[in-house]
């Protein structure tokens, strides 16, 4: 009888640890995955210099949904268009810098992206833009006292440049050369026969 009752123990440790051992292999099979993520607003239209809060809100295969914003990671198509914190707590905060048209906003999650297109005015390209988050919100920064060269994107003819302010840049008005002489905001701008193109530039 003792022979029986220790098989029987024996066996029933036997199912314990395969039953322990099926639900560890299946462990990554059960987790609740996200299926799409949804960026807010989708189709924004910016203005000049225009901040936009971006949300994300991912639905998930038991078909709950989160808001996945903080957690996501955030990209811009041509952030000299509209630039975007990628991540931390202000993540999805973006703003206008310039002309182009428009810019694809996408936000990443679990391998899961969502996209919104923002519209900004047409134009010029200009470039480069210098990103760094100033507040709570992505800025063209650049340094007193450094300078740099624009460059236009689209551009069919020769270009004209011109600063709004040229106590906080100058600008050659041919080859685009800038020189940041002082702290503040300003407007560059790039003009040829057809098109105008604009940036707008924060001088620390």
């Amino acid at each position: 009888m003792s022979s029986m009752k220790c098989s029987v123990r024996l066996l029933g440790a036997f199912a314990a640890l395969a039953t322990l051992a099926l639900a560890v292999s299946c462990k990554g099979f059960f987790v609740n995955q996200p299926t799409t993520v949804t960026v807010n607003p989708s189709a924004p239209s910016l203005t000049a210099a225009q901040q936009e809060n971006f949300t994300a809100q991912a639905a998930f295969s038991d078909n709950s949904s989160k808001d996945v914003t903080a957690s996501a990671t955030w990209t811009s198509s041509n952030p000299c268009i509209v630039a975007i914190i990628s991540s931390g707590s202000n993540a999805g905060h973006a703003t206008d810098l310039g002309t182009g048209g428009s810019a694809t906003i996408t936000a990443s999650y679990a391998g899961v992206i969502g996209t919104a297109t923002a519209t900004v005015s047409t134009g010029l390209t200009i470039s480069p833009c210098s990103i760094q988050t100033v507040g709570n919100f992505p800025e063209a920064v650049f340094n007193r006292g450094s300078s740099t060269t624009f460059t236009a994107s689209g551009s069919t003819g020769t270009l004209n440049w011109t600063t709004s302010d040229p106590n906080v840049v100058t600008i050659n008005s041919t080859s685009g050369a800038a020189s940041f002489v002082g702290a503040g905001t300003a407007t560059i701008q790039a003009t040829d026969n057809t098109n105008t193109g604009t940036l707008y530039i924060t001088v620390q």
